[in-house]
């Protein structure tokens, strides 16, 4: 029988290990299939807060719950939410949300808008021994459906690794219980779970979760010792260094203890009111539904926001149009009225022949109404002499006013206010 052969894996700390592969039921080997370059695999494992959740594309056949896909696949821009979403895509998880832990040790999720980063193994799960985390709701979970199959096909190779465990005894009110995870038939109530099925964050309240799920403990009142000389509970919130090679319980002869109120297992519940378990079940469906409604008001007020931005970056174009359109107008009636203004027959800048003088300074005429002169004190200009009244269209009366045909210094021919002009 050919030799097994290897393929470099990487471990948590980044370095290159060599781990083999078989295929299962037989001894030959078979390495992994490649990704194309410029690619690679990110590895991940599900989860609910009870515990691990099977892919529906397994890679290993004595490993259901580690997968993996091409960073291809992944939607741009690379983000947290869009590597959540492909993989509830595939997985058959209709709800595509859930918590994305970079690391099986992490402590906080990753933010939906966190940028991630594929290339070389310093990204998001580079390889099956520091896969991602998804947690997802127990809910999403149950409602499964197919998952898609847009993902490459994989042959189930074995992996070879060792199991790593947290070891527990068991207690009810009176003292020892047969654990449902014993595995030593002269030690029955000694359990264990495995630490890759407890779901991040690893602390004292997923674990009590994973052990609760596996022994079908349903009440409220199971507390977690650190050993079995320990004189109070730990705290739900404390940490626990699971992937590390010590913590509480990693040895049969230093196991933790599990105590639980007798009458709370196999789902009988003696003691416990059926209504709180109802009302226990409500709350989460109504905190699960104020999360959804809290993430559409969020969606819905940004586009409020994008359509308020574009509705004043258009009523601005629209203004500085009619502004431009109004400055147009105007320069085309002051050259049409100048136009018909040197188009008269009554008179011809060749008949001005008498000078007039200003006696005093107006520059508002001309501003308001181009057919008229503006003039300062002592200014000379040439007319024909002939009084008149012409309107004026500066104010909104429209005016007629007594004045002359003139022309001044530099040849433009307007009308002069009489009053403010003499002879000279």
């Amino acid at each position: 029988m050919p030799a097994d052969e290897t393929r470099a894996s990487h471990g948590g700390d980044g370095k290159s290990t060599r781990m083999s592969f078989f295929k299962d039921g037989r001894g030959e080997s078979e390495p992994i299939p490649e990704v194309k370059p410029g690619a690679r695999y990110i590895y991940y494992r599900l989860y609910t807060e009870d515990g691990p959740l099977k892919s529906k594309h397994p890679i290993y056949s004595n490993d259901c719950f580690i997968s993996r896909i091409a960073s291809t696949l992944v939607r741009p821009p690379r983000t947290a939410a869009s590597l959540t979403r492909y993989i509830c895509k595939i997985e058959g998880l209709e709800h595509r949300k859930g918590a994305l832990y970079q690391s099986l040790s992490d402590n906080a999720a990753l933010d939906d808008s966190t940028r991630l980063s594929f290339r070389g193994t310093t990204g998001p799960g580079p390889s099956d021994v520091d896969p991602v985390a998804l947690v997802v709701d127990t809910r999403t979970a149950e409602k499964r459906s197919q998952a898609s199959s847009a993902i490459e096909s994989q042959e189930l190779l074995e992996r070879d690794y060792e199991d790593r465990y947290v070891y527990y005894r068991l207690y009810d009110d009176d003292g020892g219980a047969v654990s449902k995870m014993s595995f030593d038939k002269n030690n029955p109530s000694l359990g264990r779970v495995n630490t890759l099925s407890v779901s991040p964050p690893h602390t004292v309240s997923s674990l009590k979760n994973r052990i609760i799920k596996s022994e079908d403990l349903l009440g409220n009142n199971v507390q977690l010792f650190e050993d079995e000389d320990s004189e109070s509970a730990t705290n739900d919130s404390d940490a626990l260094a699971l992937l590390s090679d010590t913590f509480p319980g990693f040895t049969e002869d230093r196991s933790i203890a599990i105590t639980y109120e007798s009458g709370t297992t196999n789902g009988s519940a003696d003691n416990e009111d059926p209504n709180e378990f109802q009302i226990r079940e409500l709350r989460e469906a109504l905190a699960h539904i104020k999360k959804e409604f809290e993430e559409t008001n969020l969606t819905h007020t940004r586009a409020l926001e994008e359509a308020n931005r574009k509705h004043a970056r258009e009523l601005a174009e629209v203004k500085e149009g009619w502004k431009k359109a109004k400055e147009t107008h105007e320069r085309e009636i002051f050259e049409a009225q100048y136009a018909m203004l040197k188009g008269q027959s009554i008179a011809l800048p060749s008949a001005f022949t008498k000078k007039l003088k200003a006696r005093r300074s107006d520059s508002y005429g001309a501003s308001t109404d181009a057919t008229w002169h503006s003039m300062k004190i002592g200014e000379i200009f040439y007319t024909d002499g002939i009084s008149r009244n012409e309107k004026y269209r500066g104010n909104s009366a429209n005016s007629e006013s007594p004045c002359y045909l003139a022309t001044n210094s530099f040849g433009k021919l307007a009308f002069l206010y009489k009053p403010y002009t003499q002879f000279c």
